[in-house]
């Protein structure tokens, strides 16, 4: 091991370097430039950013600093010197340091964030034999809420002293924790002016090139414009410049949020744990990253964190040397921590988490999900998407960073578990009560959550999981025979996994990561991964069904070798809205040419796709869900069509000679919490009912995409019409139509409003009006599809839901929905509605907005934006209520559209159409 001695500071005699040492020294190391961190050295090697700030915070002269860029490396003494990223605060910086000799390393990580923040380099870890860390926060009880939660207390105890008539006072230091609040209130279009000290490191921070910090406006004694917020240094909370204030409400921004009476040491009206400093499942990631053979700690908890390493089997002391007289250690069962209110234990520090491929990927999740810049997410996944050697694990890693636990293309069971499913499996655990399962439950509102933090209540004893044996466990928990078996099978799964592994188990099952990440975005990490294309990454997918397959392809260079298939759903061709016939014949104008114009009804339905292939058949929706179950005489009556094929159309409800509406519809689609209700089950007994009380449906094919071996994407639609038209498709039969029927009309406005007017009076939504010599795009709303329909309805997504008044007390059943603005593809919400559902479906969307919540304000649950609702209203005007700018008159429930996805729902451009209609 390289030789390390403290005095004073941390001392290398080899390469005769100091680390960020209390007093001057000939040669220095140091990692950031906050004072304590800092004295006058005869020469500091430090980070290029660093030094920026040391000259104009300090005034110290360019001669007496080193400064390098991160990577590079400078040899001293026979030893190479390596500055990694530490994520603390703007030019923080770890020091690896190799010894050229023998090839020994150590990695000092001075004050470092595994959580990557906005103002500072995200933390980059390196493999060294002696780690020297930081535990700042070195106790269990420093388990730091998720970034998201953070960011979602400090803006909503800004905008709530905003709405009070008060001045929002932030505090945290001067560089850091400043800076990452103004970035963030920046973000968010809250105005701020800071304290002078502030703003000078501000200034500095933008002249050394950190991003995300505007041109400073400066508090000055002056009255506070109203809107604006004041970030200051927490030294300065009793100063004249905030005392003049009056009324003003302060938090303060500190990791020490988290310990007892934190708003009352601090004497402010808040303790929010926005922190530069690893929390203490930071610092075992660290660790666990950097996989040393010894540990040394310094700063905090140091004797906790070491004596808690050396129950966990790794040698690990305080580099102050006041531990290691030690004779005996307690018992695990009986060891503690001290804390500000004494001896607390923990279950949680039993835990010896196992370097396995589980918790890389674990890891990668937590880093990725942590991550704000889209980028930056690329390229975390894409650096670890090429590591893996195997191609399954690639395939299995690849499926599961989008939240599925068993690829589409291969297995079409619903792959979700449920409350009841996965409370019973926690509470079979050893040592699992029901009264602390329900307290976490309630406090967290997330399955994963409440797994995580119940497992680190519980003695389990973690092993390592390859990613060959968890799919292994998601095959044997899809295919058991019962909900008995399967409780059985997860509960014995979860007692063999590290927490931090139990939470992503869930967080496959429930379909979700929560790391802000989508199909594209994983896309185009697999094409920066093996140096494809990003749209030819796509249009493989889309042909495969099965991003796993897809990411094969592309690390092999196979991805032309992608095709269209049967039973293999791709994304549906999608038809642009159009404001009234005047704009649809203008925009048809160039792509038709002159010709009549291509119009089809179009029928309030469920899109749908009809796949067949010998034997098999099979029914999905447009957001490629099956509906086998739901529809089943469908795929009876297309196994007694010849051939194979790959229908589009529309499915349905018809009774009695006449086509009814989507609301008949919906009794034949599973209630929304079929697919939470249990573990990889389809539809309940419960909600199974009788052929005779559902509605008879039919299916009306308008587009045949696959046909005799042969993929027709790229055929123009009116030869795709003619295959279709002349195949032995066209056989009639009680539940198929095909195909639907088309009208041609001349491209004038008032022919086809009159058609327009026809349709809406033969009970359709509207009309379609296609070009014929258009390709099938999937996925793309483009201008060879265009759509008509009466212009009182938006398809919004909910953004949040609030509880009622009333006999509706209990429930969530007011709610805010938005649309997407296509400029940037940020939501805006347009309006709220609490009227149009029924009781039993407002219960139903009551326990999907719940156990999908993000955070709370009082009544209101801020939710993810995954369920789509059909808007119905009498007028559309501008107003400044909504960041919209515009809001509906009387607003209600149409419809709820489980066929569709916030992907599908209508834009703000669309909407601001609607005005002046």
């Amino acid at each position: 091991m390289i030789e390390v001695r403290f005095q004073r500071g941390l001392y290398l005699p080899e390469p005769d370097l100091w680390l960020d040492p209390y007093d001057a020294q000939p040669w220095a190391f140091v990692s950031h430039a906050h004072a304590d961190h800092f004295a006058r050295h005869e020469m500091a090697l430090c980070s290029t950013v660093t030094a920026a700030l040391v000259r104009s915070r300090y005034g110290i002269a360019e001669s007496r600093l080193l400064p390098a860029s991160f990577h590079t490396t400078v040899e001293r003494n026979g030893f190479r010197l390596r500055m990694l990223p530490a994520g603390h605060i703007a030019g923080s910086a770890m020091l690896h340091v190799t010894r050229i000799a023998d090839g020994s390393t150590l990695l000092y990580t001075g004050d470092f964030k595994v959580r990557k923040g906005r103002t500072a380099e995200p933390v980059v870890f390196q493999q060294a034999d002696l780690l020297i860390l930081e535990t700042t926060f070195g106790l269990p009880q420093f388990n730091f809420p998720s970034p998201m939660e953070v960011e979602s207390a400090v803006l909503r105890f800004v905008h709530d002293a905003l709405a009070d008539g008060e001045v929002p006072v932030l505090l945290g230091y001067s560089l850091g924790k400043a800076q990452e609040a103004l970035a963030l209130l920046t973000e968010h279009g809250i105005p701020t002016l800071l304290h002078p000290n502030v703003a000078d490191m501000t200034v500095a921070c933008r002249e050394a090139g950190v991003p995300g910090l505007p041109e400073p406006l400066i508090l000055d004694g002056t009255p506070v414009p109203a809107g604006h917020a004041v970030i200051a240094p927490p030294n300065a909370v009793r100063s004249k410049l905030l005392r003049a204030l009056g009324n003003r409400r302060v938090a303060m921004l500190s990791g020490w949020a988290m310990t007892p009476g934190a708003s009352f040491r601090y004497r402010v009206d808040e303790a929010i744990p926005l922190s530069d400093h690893a929390d203490y499942p930071g610092l075992l990631e660290c660790i666990q990253r950097v996989r040393p053979k010894k540990i040394l700690t310094v700063h905090g908890y140091t004797r906790e964190f070491a004596a808690e390493l050396r129950l966990r089997g790794q040698e690990a002391w305080s580099a102050t040397g006041n531990d290691q007289m030690e004779l005996a250690l307690a018992p695990p069962s009986a060891r503690g921590f001290l804390t500000g209110s004494g001896i607390q234990t923990t279950a949680s520090a039993r835990h010896v988490r196992p370097i396995c491929a589980l918790a890389d990927f674990t890891s990668l999740c937590r880093l990725t999900g942590e991550t704000s810049s889209r980028l930056e997410k690329i390229r975390h996944l894409a650096a670890y998407l090429k590591g893996l050697v195997s191609d399954e694990d690639l395939a299995r890693a690849a499926n599961w960073l989008t939240g599925r636990a068993l690829p589409r293309a291969a297995d079409r069971r619903a792959v979700f578990t449920g409350g009841a499913t996965l409370r019973r499996a926690l509470l079979k655990l050893p040592g699992a009560r029901e009264e602390r399962y329900r307290e976490i439950s309630i406090s967290q509102a997330d399955a994963a959550r409440t797994t995580r933090l119940l497992l680190q209540e519980l003695p389990l004893k973690p092993e390592p999981l390859d990613l060959a044996g968890l799919a292994a466990f998601f095959e044997q928990l899809a295919s058991s025979p019962g909900s008995l078996a399967r409780i059985d099978l997860l509960a014995s799964r979860l007692r063999t996994l590290h927490p931090a592994e139990g939470e992503t188990l869930v967080k496959l099952l429930t379909g979700d990561l929560r790391i802000g990440l989508k199909e594209g975005l994983v896309e185009d990490a697999v094409a920066e991964a093996f140096g494809a294309e990003p749209t030819s990454v796509r249009h493989a997918h889309m042909l495969t069904g099965d991003l796993g397959e897809t990411a094969r392809l592309a690390r092999h260079k196979r991805l032309e070798e992608a095709s269209l298939r049967p039973l293999v759903p791709i994304k549906v061709m999608l038809a642009s809205p159009m404001p009234d016939a005047a704009s649809l014949v203008a925009a048809l104008a160039e792509r038709n040419d002159g010709n009549p114009l291509w119009l089809e009804p179009k029928y309030d339905g469920i899109r749908a796709q009809l796949h067949k292939q010998g034997d098999q058949a099979a029914l999905f929706s447009r957001d490629l869900r099956p509906l086998d179950a739901e529809f089943p005489e469908l795929l009876a009556a297309a196994l007694e069509l010849p051939g194979d094929f790959i229908l589009d159309g529309e499915i349905i409800a018809y009774a009695e000679g006449r086509r009814l509406t989507f609301h008949d519809l919906q009794t034949r689609l599973g209630r929304l919490s079929t697919a939470q209700g249990d573990l990889f089950s389809g539809p309940s007994n419960s909600q199974s009912q009788s052929s005779s009380s559902l509605p008879p449906v039919r299916f009306i094919a308008f587009d045949l995409l696959w046909h005799a071996e042969q993929s027709l994407l790229h055929h123009p639609l009116k030869e795709r019409r003619q295959l279709l038209e002349n195949s032995a498709l066209r056989i009639p039969h009680s539940a198929l139509i095909v195909p639907i029927a088309v009208a041609h009309l001349p491209p004038d406005a008032d022919a086809v409003q009159a058609a327009f007017k026809l349709a809406r009076a033969d009970g359709n939504e509207g009309l379609i009006a296609k070009a014929p010599n258009s390709p099938y795009s999937p996925g793309r709303r483009g201008k060879g599809w265009l759509k008509l329909k009466t212009s009182t309805t938006l398809d919004c997504v909910v953004v949040a839901a609030e509880q009622g008044h009333g006999k509706r007390a209990e429930v969530l059943s007011d709610y805010t929905f938005a649309v997407r603005d296509a400029s940037n593809g940020q939501l805006r919400i347009v309006g709220k509605a609490y009227s149009g559902l029924t009781d039993a479906e407002i219960e139903d969307l009551t326990e999907h907005f719940k156990r999908h919540t993000l955070s709370t304000e009082r009544r209101k649950h801020i939710v993810e934006p995954n369920l789509v609702l059909e808007i119905a209203f009498d007028s559309i005007q501008p107003s400044k209520r909504h960041d919209s700018g515009l809001a509906m008159r009387f607003p209600r429930i149409h419809a709820i559209r489980r066929d569709k996805t916030a992907a599908d729902i209508d834009t703000l451009q669309y909407a601001w159409s609607l005005v002046d209609a």
